[in-house]
């Protein structure tokens, strides 16, 4: 069964395959004295970072969710 939280993974990888096809960051403009395409990944890579924690703990929820459903049905009984 997929999860919906399994499209946090996904949103990193949009964001780099994205770069070329960006007429903001894939131009001769600087942000921050530094080419816009490297602080474009530089953003996406510890965007990546966070996304992935995001996905692991909603998935740890989850898991932690469907442990517990069983013992709730025999606590009910």
């Amino acid at each position: 069964m997929r999860r919906p939280h399994l499209l946090w993974a996904v949103l990193p990888v949009l964001g780099f395959l994205s770069t070329p096809f960006l007429p903001f960051v894939n131009g001769p403009h600087l942000w921050f004295g530094l080419p816009s395409v490297l602080v474009w990944c530089l953003s996406w890579t510890a965007g990546t970072t966070v996304c992935l924690a995001l996905t692991e703990r909603l998935a740890r929820m989850d898991h932690a969710d469907d442990l517990a459903a069983p013992h709730a049905e025999e606590a009910g009984r």
